[in-house]
C-alpha cells in the first residue's frame, strides 16, 4: 500500500517541521489575540486549544492559527505554510507596548498523524485521548507533546518532537494530494486576503457569541443575513491539471476560481478545489468549465 493510500484508508504520517510555529509567554498575549481573531481564545486553559482566524478590518482571513495553551512553555501558535512573519507582525504592530513575549518557536519536528484510522498510531505511542485541538503530553519515554489536530482541523494527532510513529512517511507531493482529495483548505490557497472565514468554510474557528474583534462587524453581518456569496466547491475533471487562477464557468458567466488542483496518481484524474459565486451556480448543475489559456475543460462538482 502506498503512502498515500495509507492516509486515505488507514493512518499516514506527514511533515508540517517547516510549518510556522509563533510560542507566545507574555501575559497579554491570548487577550490581544481574542481581539484580533475570530475565535474565543482568551480563557484557553493549560491543555487546552482552539482554532482562530486572525482578519483583516475588511473581515478578510489573514491566517489561520491553531492555538495550543502549553501551559508554563507558553501558547503555541500553529501557522499555515509561509504565514509565520506576517502574523508576527501583525500581532507585534497591534500589541502597542503589550507584553505578549512573540517569539518563533525554538526549530523542531512537527508530525502529523492522519488518515480516518490516526488513533491507532496514536495508541501506539502513548498518547492519551484528547478532545479536539487539546494538548498533552505522551505516556512514552521521554515524554512527547502531542495535540488533537493535523494541522487542518481536529481529525488526527501532532506530534511536536522526534517519536517512533509506525507508520507511511508522506512525502510533499503526498501530502498536497491527500489535501486536496480530502478537501482541507490551505494558507496561500484557499486561505487568503480574497476570502473571509465563512467562504471559506472556517465556521468552526469563528465564535459568534465573543465581542468585538478586528473585522467582527462584517463576518457578523455576512452570517446574520446570510449574506456569504462564495463558497469552496472540490472538482473532478481530466487532462492537464489547471494552475491556480483559472477561472471557472458556467455556460458564458463567470463564477469563480480553481485555487488548487493535483493529478491523483492511483487515477490520473484531476483533483482540484476552487471558489465559486453562490447565486451563479444553480441547484442540480453537476458540471462546470475550467477556463485557462488553453481553452475550456468540463469539471465534475464533487461537492459544493
Amino acid at each position: 500500500m502506498s503512502a498515500l493510500d495509507a492516509a486515505l484508508e488507514r493512518a499516514a504520517v506527514a511533515d508540517l517541521s517547516a510549518w510556522p510555529r509563533l510560542l507566545a509567554t507574555g501575559p497579554a498575549f491570548l487577550g490581544l489575540l481574542h481581539r484580533l481573531s475570530t475565535g474565543d481564545v482568551e480563557g484557553l486553559r493549560p491543555g487546552e486549544g482552539r482554532p482562530t482566524v486572525v482578519t483583516t478590518p475588511k473581515g478578510r482571513i489573514l491566517a489561520r492559527l491553531i492555538v495550543l495553551h502549553l501551559g508554563g512553555e507558553g501558547v503555541l501558535a500553529l501557522g499555515g505554510p509561509g504565514t509565520g512573519d506576517r502574523v508576527r507582525a501583525h500581532l507585534t504592530k497591534y500589541a502597542l507596548g503589550e507584553d505578549i513575549g512573540l517569539t518563533d518557536a525554538p526549530p523542531a519536528p512537527a508530525y502529523a498523524i492522519v488518515g480516518p484510522r490516526w488513533r491507532e498510531v496514536a495508541r501506539v505511542l502513548g498518547a492519551p485521548d484528547l478532545a479536539p485541538y487539546a494538548t498533552a503530553l505522551t505516556t512514552g519515554t521521554p515524554p512527547v507533546r502531542v495535540a488533537r489536530t493535523n494541522g487542518f482541523d481536529g481529525d488526527g494527532l501532532l506530534v511536536l518532537g522526534e517519536a517512533p510513529l509506525d507508520a507511511p512517511r508522506l512525502s510533499p507531493q503526498d501530502l498536497e494530494v491527500w489535501r486536496v482529495l480530502t478537501r482541507r483548505r490551505l494558507a496561500g490557497r484557499e486561505l487568503t486576503e480574497d476570502y473571509n472565514p465563512l467562504e471559506a468554510g472556517l465556521a468552526d474557528s469563528v465564535s459568534f457569541t465573543k465581542g468585538c474583534y478586528v473585522g467582527q462587524e462584517v463576518v457578523a453581518r455576512l452570517n446574520t443575513y446570510d449574506k456569504v456569496a462564495r463558497g469552496v466547491v472540490a472538482l473532478e475533471m481530466e487532462g492537464a491539471a489547471p494552475l491556480p487562477g483559472a477561472r471557472l464557468a458556467h455556460g458564458e458567466r463567470e463564477i469563480g476560481t480553481v485555487t488548487s488542483a493535483v493529478v491523483d496518481p492511483r487515477t490520473g484524474a484531476i483533483a482540484a478545489l476552487g471558489y465559486v459565486k453562490r447565486r451563479d451556480l444553480p441547484s442540480g448543475v453537476e458540471t462546470i468549465d475550467v477556463v485557462s489559456d488553453s481553452g475550456r475543460a468540463p469539471a465534475r462538482i464533487v461537492t459544493r
